[in-house]
């Protein structure tokens, strides 16, 4: 996990990219059996063949990400592009583990950071829009931590939407993570030091300030509501409907094999760069502990698009409850996703989230005019957390036209 500044600056460029994607409809939520049992497609066990998408533009793309991964400290990248009716390119580029020089290879796992936030987000929204556990969007966090500065201010939807005006991390995260990476700390020490660190200027509600505090309260509001462990409300809302079937939700920060060795330089006293794959995630807990693979995100981005098990009135919210001042025209953060839309006609154009823990990189989009998914994995941050946009923000514009039609008639919600 990094910095929540860097964080803030991580999802803020990934918006100018357009590479975060959105999602417009309530369907069948877009995993092989769900499709074959809805259109009467052939089982998953043997699938049509996919076919290639356009010699031209493979080629477009192929070029482009072995000029932009040249041009990064990354040792080794992973992308993937699906495109409903035309096709699939999955292609990787360097090394997966630094000490053996094993190549990267799509099936390794991965430590996939923030875009925990989206799934931890779709876990309360699902909650909330059952209706069953008295949860809500407009309750205030005084009623679990009412010491927490603000509380009585601060609602559960500006924890989504990170309009609460918690202060981020800072660079102190980084300190504690170089200082011990094994370190375990429990997630209501990390909202103790949440508690303690300065807000930003705006009042609650009234602005953005990109937080990790804010999911981990929303984690442990959701253990505390439901009873459960957050784990398990992610295996059983998330992972396991979704057929993400290697992707957990991991504090120990351990990833199974195959899997890709991360490469951090956040540490100064540390060789440049460090092997990150045994690191601990508990300093990311809810905002970043997840582990998974570049199929499980491409499924993860098919489910966003087709509302992640929201009810309607739970989705209309999800895209429509933006951060004020939360990026550019067109551009802002909703609740626990990042929402693109059409200025012109007011439909969403795309929807997703990216993330980083130290030594990796994640950007997870969906397209909503053309069903398309995009998803990057890389393993290093070069100091920054910034590598990995290097190249989504090279590959964004071969593809854009291909993924993305322009709305022609108003949308509404």
């Amino acid at each position: 996990m990094r910095a929540a500044q860097a964080r803030g600056d991580h999802v803020r460029r990934s918006v100018r990219a357009g590479v975060i994607g959105l999602v417009a409809a309530l369907a069948c939520i877009g995993l092989a059996a769900c499709t074959a049992a809805s259109r009467g497609a052939p089982s998953p066990a043997s699938p049509p063949a996919t076919p290639a998408l356009d010699p031209q533009l493979v080629a477009a793309l192929e070029t482009t990400l072995d000029e932009s991964f040249a041009a990064t400290q990354l040792p080794g990248i992973i992308v993937g592009l699906w495109i409903p009716g035309e096709g699939e390119w999955v292609a990787a580029r360097g090394t997966a583990n630094l000490e053996t020089g094993e190549p990267m290879k799509p099936g390794n796992q991965q430590k996939i950071g923030s875009v925990t936030k989206s799934i931890v987000t779709s876990v309360a929204l699902q909650i909330i829009g059952e209706g069953t556990s008295g949860l809500t969007l407009e309750d205030t966090i005084d009623r679990w931590y009412p010491d927490f500065p603000e509380a009585s201010r601060i609602t559960v939807r500006m924890l989504m939407n990170m309009s609460s005006g918690i202060g981020p991390p800072g660079m102190e995260q980084i300190a504690r993570i170089c200082a011990d990476t094994r370190a375990a700390p429990d997630p209501e020490a990390v909202i103790a030091i949440g508690a303690t660190t300065p807000r930003s200027s705006f009042a609650p509600g009234d602005g953005f300030t990109y937080s990790g505090f804010n999911t981990f309260l929303l984690g442990r509001i959701l253990e505390q509501t439901t009873g459960a462990q957050l784990a398990d409300l992610i295996q059983d809302r998330i992972t396991e409907p979704f057929g993400m079937s290697r992707s957990r939700f991991a504090p120990d920060g351990q990833v199974d094999a195959p899997a890709t060795h991360g490469y951090t330089m956040f540490c100064p006293d540390m060789p440049q760069p460090t092997d990150t794959i045994d690191w601990s995630n508990a300093e990311s807990w809810a905002a970043g502990a997840m582990v998974s693979t570049l199929e499980d995100m491409r499924a993860w981005g098919v489910a966003i698009g087709a509302g992640a098990g929201l009810s309607p009135e739970m989705l209309v919210a999800r895209n429509s409850d933006t951060a004020p001042d939360s990026g550019p025209d067109g551009l802002a953060y909703g609740l626990g996703v990042q929402v693109h839309r059409d200025l012109a006609t007011g439909c969403i154009l795309d929807l997703g989230h990216s993330g980083a823990e130290p030594g990796y990189g994640t950007n997870v989009t969906y397209f909503a005019t053309t069903d398309a998914v995009f998803v990057a994995f890389a393993n290093g941050d070069g100091g920054t957390g910034e590598e990995i946009f290097q190249v989504v923000q090279a590959l964004h514009p071969v593809f854009a036209t291909a993924v993305t039609t322009a709305p022609t008639q108003p949308c509404s919600e």
